[in-house]
């Protein structure tokens, strides 16, 4: 459209005022439904950039940061070293603090086995552990081990180093059947005895080639084996009642006693013999071990003696366990054994057998009292003379 350019400002004024105030009031009324539509999201952004704006101050105070970090449950590690796990630090800020990734953080270490976190008031974290427990550490290919209770191995880290003075050192045992029966057996020992073995070494008996050699820091030594070491949370019992100091223990796994006698190296060596069937062939006991003769000895270890100057053998059974004579003693001094075998003369017998039959109240025969009975007389009964001559 062209502009008309020769109108003057007398046209303008001849417009009607009526559809100028139309004009005006209509854009008054487009700009304000503007703004109600544009309300809702000038608030929300109103409220974001506030949020922000208080979020970033409170971040930028000292008043978010953590203000104490607390560590419980550990026994082996250093508190320094948890926290050091769990990446929190006095410059953390306390809300960003997740407990669950936290916790997952702590328990990737192989001597932790759970984790705990926890936000107390006043912006301080708990952290409260669970360790594995680790029973004896060796030295294999690649370095020193911890070997922990539950049958697993844990190689040294510099953190760690101070868990060395608190478990025994191990020598031995190498295979896998063998490590997991020591680590089983260590599980069952309190956790103030472990700290007091100083070495465990697999030690060589004549009926044991897995013996636990164990070695305690006061210097005391203990044997024992792989089922009978829990006996050993009584070791301060046993050595407060020892007389000679310088004696070894030994644990017997069947009847769970401890013996204090000799040490194997100031012990004379012993040449065993064993027992042999009707073919010539080593008789093994329930162990599979060649069963040993056992000899009767005094309190002073001396050997008895037959009439010959031959040991007195101990009988066994069908199944290769000793029988010892309860009454050995009474029966060596009367002489029941000059033979080397337990002999009881039969009027002996005879007498303790009417004495037993006595004391139980049942009736003893007439023969067994020294009588004689009718017809067993010493002199032979004749036929009656009928009169005739002798041939």
């Amino acid at each position: 459209m062209a502009v008309k350019k020769d109108r003057s400002i007398d046209d303008f004024k001849t417009e009607p005022i009526g559809v100028r105030h139309l004009l005006d009031e209509r854009k008054m009324r487009k700009d304000n439904m503007d703004f109600r539509t544009a309300q809702p999201v000038l608030f929300a952004w109103t409220c974001v950039f506030s949020v922000l704006l208080i979020t970033l101050t409170y971040f930028l105070l000292p008043a978010s940061r953590v203000k104490a970090i607390s560590v419980s449950g550990n026994n082996y590690l250093p508190k320094d070293y948890v926290e050091q796990l769990s990446g929190i630090t006095y410059k953390s800020r306390y809300f960003l603090t997740f407990p669950t990734i936290t916790a997952h953080k702590i328990e990737e270490d192989p001597m932790i086995s759970k984790a705990r976190i926890n936000l107390l008031p006043g912006n301080i974290i708990q952290i409260a552990i669970e360790e594995n427990q680790p029973v004896a550490y060796r030295y294999n290919e690649d370095g020193p081990v911890f070997l922990m209770s539950d049958g697993s191995e844990v190689g040294m880290k510099r953190e760690y180093t101070n868990i060395i003075s608190r478990v025994p050192f191990v020598e031995g045992f190498y295979t896998e059947d063998q490590t997991h029966l020591l680590t089983k057996a260590l599980s069952g020992v309190d956790r103030g005895m472990i700290e007091e073995i100083a070495e465990i070494r697999q030690y060589t008996l004549y009926y044991d080639d897995e013996t636990l050699m164990i070695q305690m820091r006061e210097g005391g030594y203990f044997f024992t084996n792989y089922f009978s070491i829990d006996i050993l949370n009584r070791y301060h019992e046993y050595y407060a009642m020892q007389e000679n100091k310088e004696y070894c223990f030994f644990a017997d796994s069947t009847n769970k006693l401890v013996q204090s006698r000799p040490c194997p190296w100031n012990q004379v060596p012993e040449e065993h013999e064993y027992w042999l069937d009707e073919h010539g062939d080593y008789m093994l006991n329930k162990w599979g071990d060649r069963a040993v003769k056992h000899y009767y000895k005094d309190a002073e270890g001396n050997f008895y003696l037959d009439e010959e100057g031959n040991k007195i053998v101990i009988p066994i059974d069908q199944y290769v366990n000793d029988m010892p004579d309860e009454d050995f003693l009474d029966h060596y001094m009367k002489g029941y054994y000059k033979t080397g075998h337990l002999e009881i003369p039969e009027e002996v017998l005879k007498e303790e057998e009417r004495k037993r039959r006595e004391e139980a109240g049942e009736e003893v025969p007439d023969d067994e009292n020294g009588e004689e009975p009718a017809g067993e007389s010493g002199d032979e009964e004749l036929p009656a003379d009928d009169g005739g001559q002798p041939e």
